[in-house]
């Protein structure tokens, strides 16, 4: 299987296996590689891996929940097999070598053919308990999420499920996650999706903060609440379709939490999912004309439809969705606006 792998990467290995003692030449190339007679062990691989994405054996092997001595181990076991070094030491950090960076991209399809064999595999039900790996963002784990797993308990209670939150997203195709609700269409076909709902982001603010001041026009002279993540150059705008000039930037969080919360303490003016900021009693709409809509996105990889349980999961918060949607939760039947 690694033979297959490093051809498809252009790596036509040597002739000849002979065991490697103490390290590899970092001077050698992909041509250096060493023929593999014998079976190559999966976990050197998955350690290689580690120390490639997170560039030190310290936090290796925090995500691999082991030391940082077996994690040196096995890389150096690795190399020698291999006979050419996988990494270059820089600034305190392992970094991937002319021959690693090939041998990373055969690694990862490794990776992925590995998890679509244990999709396969775990794709008849089976008696025993079932845990599912769910990412998403806070909102939507609270108001869609949440309740999708507690209504699935009913009828599934061997399924555990595990939701992680978040707005950076999570890799599914090296399984750090058997699915995720996010707000972003997927372009690898790798991945299957389906349409969850279609949501607006508003501007909301308490009425203490709104109590005996003008109907702002502007966000000029405004306190204002945002996504810490939203605000840096580059990403998306925190107050989409209204300039931010003159406005002052009174709090910024990566909570959905702390956001509503200050801006129900009247800190400022915030921009939040309608589904949440008309559900709040605290908060009242401004800038009402202003809005920003978005998709919302049921993504998992295509081995993973395969599983039962991933699939009684995914039934279930798509059900909750569109309980939600026929509920009037994209349009809400009484909108509160400043002053009403």
């Amino acid at each position: 299987m690694l033979l297959q792998r490093c051809r498809a990467v252009g790596i036509e290995p040597a002739t000849a296996l002979f065991p490697g003692h103490g390290p590899p030449r970092g001077g050698r190339g992909m041509s250096g590689l060493r023929s593999l007679d014998g079976q190559l062990d999966w976990n050197d691989v998955r350690y290689f891996l580690a120390v490639a994405r997170r560039r030190t054996l310290a936090r290796a092997a925090a995500a691999l929940g082991v030391d940082q001595t077996t994690v040196g181990r096995r890389i150096a076991s690795l190399e020698a097999r291999l006979g050419v070094a996988l990494f270059t030491r820089f600034a305190g950090a392992f970094q991937p070598s002319r021959a690693g960076r090939g041998v990373l991209e055969a690694a990862e399809r490794m990776e992925e053919a590995a998890l679509e064999l244990r999709s396969r595999a775990a794709g008849e039900e089976t008696a025993g308990p079932a845990v599912v790996r769910v990412a998403t963002t806070e909102s939507l784990a609270e108001a869609f999420v949440v309740p999708a797993i507690q209504a699935l308990r009913t009828s599934k209670p061997g399924i555990q499920v595990t939701i992680t939150t978040g707005w950076a997203q999570v890799d599914l195709r090296k399984g750090e996650a058997d699915l995720a609700v996010r707000l972003v269409r997927p372009t690898d076909p790798r991945l299957a999706c389906r349409k969850l709902a279609d949501f607006r982001l508003q501007l909301y603010a308490s009425r203490e903060y709104l109590s005996g001041r003008p109907t702002p026009t502007t966000l000029a002279g405004e306190s204002l609440i945002a996504y810490e993540d939203a605000v840096p150059p580059g990403t998306r705008h925190p107050f989409a379709r209204l300039s931010m000039e003159g406005g002052v930037l009174a709090l910024l969080s990566n909570s959905h939490h702390v956001l509503v919360a200050a801006a129900a303490a009247g800190a400022g003016i915030v921009q939040l999912p309608s589904f949440v900021g008309d559900a709040h009693p605290d908060l009242v709409r401004v800038f009402p004309e202003v809005e920003e809509p978005y998709s919302v996105w049921l993504v998992l990889p295509q081995a993973n439809r395969r599983i039962a349980s991933v699939r009684a999961v995914s039934e279930a918060i798509a059900a909750v969705f569109r309980q939600r949607r026929a509920a009037g939760v994209r349009e809400p039947a009484r909108v509160r606006r400043q002053g009403r």
